[in-house]
């Protein structure tokens, strides 16, 4: 069986010809650095206290969606 598998494949690249370029699948990005990243979610903050809340929680949304935009181009780079 391995040496049909062999055959096939040397008849299947001899017909690609010099000048076309070989087809590259797309790289596989993991499925949870494409889901969004939720910043503040909450009721619109009335008092001090809650636009600090508001103001940390919107910060670590981006900076965590920012890393995941890091690590898709770092993928997409290779």
């Amino acid at each position: 069986m391995r040496p049909c598998l062999l055959c096939f494949l040397l008849l299947l690249s001899a017909c690609m010809g010099r000048d076309r370029e070989p087809v590259v699948p797309p790289p596989r990005v993991p499925a949870d650095l494409l889901e969004p990243v939720p910043g503040y979610t909450g009721p619109v903050p009335t008092t001090e206290g809650q636009l600090s809340s508001a103001l940390i929680a919107e910060r670590r949304g981006r900076l965590e969606a920012n890393s995941k935009l890091t690590s898709i181009s770092e993928i997409l780079r290779q």
